[in-house]
């Protein structure tokens, strides 16, 4: 049973490392679309 708990942390674990880069991925190309929607200083730095 405890190994069999073992996995599914590690599953787990390995799940949220996924979607957190999915995260990032969608922020960063949606950033490239709208950065001002996300972050208004980021534009700016951007811009300048």
């Amino acid at each position: 049973m405890r190994v069999q708990l073992h996995c599914i942390a590690r599953i787990h674990v390995v799940y949220l490392k996924e979607v957190d880069l999915l995260a990032s991925l969608m922020l960063q190309s949606s950033s490239r679309r709208a950065p001002f929607l996300l972050d208004p200083q980021r534009q700016n730095g951007g811009l300048v």
